[in-house]
């Protein structure tokens, strides 16, 4: 299990070609850097019907995957730039492969057809996980042809080896 701290999503490849999604939040509160639930980088978003960004799973139900494609938010949390905007646009990696380390994981859950995250290759899915006291929308071992869920992303680099940090290279595959 990781811990949360200032930076929690941190690229290893160049993001320069990356497609990065500036959208308003559903639910701007999660701004906030003092909301009890605010949003941290490393996090996973989806687009709503409003083409809004919502947390790709539901906080407080950590059985619930992701069952929508989901992007890894960008900014960090309490960014003075994003409170400055009345809508409350927050950035997401949208479109292309990129390599990154993330705190926002947890490496022993096994939620639904899932599996821990215990190999290089393996492919990930999104979930609600507990991080100490708080829930997160973050990465979780995925089940393989049993798992219905979205792959988002392969392990790149065990935490185990990489200083307590998950590596994963974004990607979906059918």
């Amino acid at each position: 299990m990781s811990t949360v701290q200032k930076a929690n999503l941190e690229p290893c490849s160049d993001i320069l070609p990356i497609h990065r999604k500036a959208l308003a939040l559903a639910d701007k509160t999660l701004a906030e850097p003092l909301n009890a639930v605010a949003l941290v980088d490393g996090e996973w978003m989806t687009i709503n019907s409003s083409y809004q960004w919502v947390r790709a799973s539901v906080v407080g139900t950590p059985s619930d995957p992701a069952l929508l494609r989901s992007f890894v938010l960008f900014d960090e949390r309490g960014r003075s730039d994003r409170l400055g905007m009345a809508d409350r646009k927050t950035t997401c990696l949208f479109r292309g492969e990129y390599e990154s380390d993330t705190r926002i994981y947890d490496a022993s859950a096994v939620i639904g057809s899932g599996a821990a995250i215990t190999t290089v290759m393996q492919p990930l899915k999104v979930a609600t996980i507990a991080i100490g006291t708080r829930s997160y929308s973050g990465l979780v071992g995925h089940g393989g042809s049993a798992d219905t869920n979205p792959v988002v992303g392969y392990v790149t680099r065990l935490p185990a080896a990489n200083g307590g940090k998950l590596r994963f290279i974004s990607g979906y595959r059918s």
